[in-house]
């Protein structure tokens, strides 16, 4: 559907009327009483890339609601808007302050029209200059599809890519149940699988720097808002904010209860202190790092006294974030550890009312199993699993105490730290 001469005009008389009629803060740019030739859809606009991409050398506007937007932190320095023709991701060069149902008009002269790994976009839009909102409120009701649809790739691009559109009866993979949105620990974005009733499935793509990336997925069958997206072949949904997957029903697939908690430190985003893990330095300067050193294939937390030349003494401490078990069951803690040469054994301690100081903290040593072998690098030993079904409560902390001294002191691997309500 284009816009008819009359509906082009009356949109422009009402721009200019609201923006004439009174001065708003949001606006950086007057509204340009444009003639109707430089006004097009944005079908228009997405049919102007063909092979290339194209920059855009005339002055053209294109009018669209605000689908999604930054505020959840799932996108950043971008925005999707809809008119009544089709939809398109707008690439920032800054944050801008437009929210979900603000129609804005978008000054497109000198951005690009370009294909990312088959997305259709629009770059380098500058939202201080180039785009003006118009009206608020003007939330659009999502389209219901169904997921075989939105998969259906034509050419190179779903033909829903950029809208806002809603799926019903569905719920998340087995394999992807029991996970949070997206890695909100280490900020990385994950993939996770939603399935519907005949089997078909889709991607659902998360930041996670979003403020929802720790949050539990939806266990049960239900409905689910967002903007499609599109990887290369792979067509993805994005969120705009977890409270638009309605819960409806049971799931209809059979899978294994979710724990109650559920918490893992992988140090896979290279990070010690990532989560609320802290280190204190009780004597010397010797601190846990990030590695990812010899023939392990992924990063792990390392200690070492050893500077080069002599061991240091040392004692230093990591403490977990706090962790409330308080509604669990049969909390359970899983660690691996891999530890060379001769000194003190690595402790591990537990505590339910850390003070901020380990110094005066009442600990308790937990009996955690440690790799026995400090005689050369093996694969890391296994813990197994640690009750911790006396620490039902809130504020509880895991901490590790490494000793070293002047002349000796062990090289202590950790990785894939875990409590898990069984």
């Amino acid at each position: 559907m284009t816009f008819t001469r009359k509906i082009l005009s009356a949109v422009l008389v009402i721009g200019i009327t609201l923006f004439t009629a009174c001065k708003k803060d949001f606006d950086t740019v007057p509204v340009k009483e444009l003639p109707e030739g430089n006004i097009i859809t944005i079908d228009s606009l997405r049919k102007i890339y063909t092979a290339f991409d194209t920059t855009i050398t005339n002055d053209i506007s294109i009018y669209g609601v605000v689908t999604a937007d930054a505020v959840t932190g799932n996108i950043y320095k971008e925005l999707y808007i809809q008119d009544e023709t089709n939809a398109i991701k707008l690439e920032l060069l800054s944050s801008a302050d437009f929210f979900i149902g603000d129609r804005v008009r978008v000054a497109i002269k000198g951005a690009t029209v370009r294909r990312d790994r088959d997305m259709i976009v629009l770059d380098s839009i500058n939202p201080d200059i180039a785009i003006i909102r118009q009206e608020q409120n003007q939330d659009l009701t999502p389209e219901v599809v169904t997921i075989d649809s939105l998969i259906l790739i034509d050419i190179f691009a779903s033909k829903y890519q950029g809208k806002l559109v809603q799926i019903n009866n569905v719920e998340f993979d087995c394999a992807d149940a029991c996970k949070t949105w997206a890695d909100g620990i280490g900020q990385r974005d994950e993939n996770r699988v939603l399935i519907d009733t005949m089997g078909n499935s889709i991607v659902v793509r998360s930041s996670g720097f979003s403020t929802f990336a720790g949050d539990n997925l939806p266990f049960d069958q239900g409905s689910i808002v967002g903007v499609v997206s599109q990887y290369d072949g792979t067509v993805q949904l994005t969120i705009r904010n977890p409270n638009e997957f309605i819960v409806s029903n049971t799931r209809k697939s059979t899978c294994t209860p979710c724990p109650a908690f559920t918490y893992t430190k992988d140090f896979e985003d290279e990070s010690i202190t990532s989560g609320g893990w802290i280190q204190q330095n009780i004597a010397g300067n010797i601190s846990w790092e990030a590695s990812d050193q010899g023939s392990h294939p992924s990063f792990y937390g390392r200690i070492s006294n050893y500077n080069g030349s002599s061991n240091v003494a040392c004692e230093t401490w990591l403490v977990s974030p706090a962790f409330d078990l308080s509604n669990t069951t049969n909390p359970e803690f899983f660690m691996e550890s891999d530890v060379n040469y001769s000194g003190a054994d690595l402790e591990v301690y537990i505590t339910t009312n850390f003070t901020g100081d380990v110094t005066t903290t009442s600990w308790t040593q937990l009996s955690v199993p440690l790799d026995p072998d400090n005689s050369g690098w093996n694969t890391f030993y296994p813990s197994g699993a640690v009750s911790l079904v006396s620490y039902k409560s809130s504020g509880v902390r895991v901490a590790y105490k490494y000793v070293g001294s002047s002349s000796n002191g062990q090289t202590c691997e950790i990785d894939d730290i875990k409590i898990i309500d069984l």
